[in-house]
């Protein structure tokens, strides 16, 4: 009785003419093997930004706040382009991890979008004025760049340590800091 039960509610208001009939009863369902297989495992394409990122130990958190956006697939593909800034592990030792095992999607998403730019920027590009304003994937971030004392910083705060880390589909520039989005 209470399988039958389970099934008018799967069925919502489906009449069954019997207990035992595979047209109606939706039981059935549960007790075949799925045909498909396992899903397919998801790798990083060799010298993609998700690669490099993955497989570079200093980038670990970073490599999880970008597992967290879901954002993972946008840096492999190969007809992209995108500057991105990485904060290095030791920039990011002051901040607990607890921050990170509790974030969110969203702040994931915005992190990620925060740090990254359309196109390569190499660090010649970067070097080439004084100041100037770069505009992220987030729609309300936009990075403020100086250069001082030969010295690049990010609005800033933040600095770059390592230049032009290059990858088939853009560059990673790895920084002190954290780019947190900017929400108004």
């Amino acid at each position: 009785m209470n399988k039958n039960y389970f099934i008018f509610l799967i069925e919502y208001k489906m009449t069954s003419i019997g207990p035992y009939t595979d047209k109606t009863n939706l039981s059935f369902m549960f007790d075949k093997v799925d045909l498909r297989g396992p899903l397919p495992q998801k790798t990083d394409i060799p010298n993609s930004l998700s690669w490099i990122i993955s497989m570079t130990p200093n980038f670990s958190k970073f490599r999880y706040i970008l597992r967290l956006s879901k954002l993972d697939n946008m840096f492999c593909d190969q007809q992209s382009s995108y500057t991105v800034f990485v904060p290095t592990d030791e920039a990011l030792s002051n901040i607990p991890d607890n921050v990170f095992l509790n974030m969110d999607l969203l702040t994931a998403r915005s992190i990620i979008q925060a740090s990254t730019i359309k196109h390569r920027i190499t660090s010649d590009v970067l070097k080439d004025s004084p100041t100037s304003f770069y505009i992220t994937l987030n729609p309300f971030t936009r990075l403020y760049i100086t250069n001082v004392n030969n010295q690049t910083s990010i609005d800033n705060d933040i600095d770059i340590i390592h230049y032009d880390i290059m990858a088939n589909n853009g560059i990673i520039h790895a920084t002190n800091g954290l780019i947190q989005a900017r929400t108004f």
